[in-house]
């Protein structure tokens, strides 16, 4: 992920430079490969966040008065006694 958002940046950099050149075929198809890689960067971190959400929850479901894995409901009942 974070090495998709390295390249997004260094494409967008260079798109600029195209861009300043007057190559604007070129800088086209940068920017395009830079919003690609931009897409892709986001999508894995949306499923990055998932997957460490979900491994959160399983290394909390064996707290006591968790009877289901799920982190919100834990901390709206923990909140709710206060």
């Amino acid at each position: 992920m974070q090495a998709l958002g390295v390249i997004t940046f260094l494409s967008c950099i260079l798109c600029m430079f195209f861009i300043y050149q007057q190559y604007t075929l070129a800088a086209n198809i940068v920017f395009a490969f830079s919003l690609i890689s931009f897409s892709a960067s986001l999508a894995l971190s949306l499923l990055e966040i998932q997957l460490s959400t979900k491994a959160l929850e399983l290394e909390l479901s064996d707290m006591e008065g968790l009877e289901d894995p799920s982190v919100i409901e834990y901390f709206k009942r923990k909140f709710e006694k206060d």
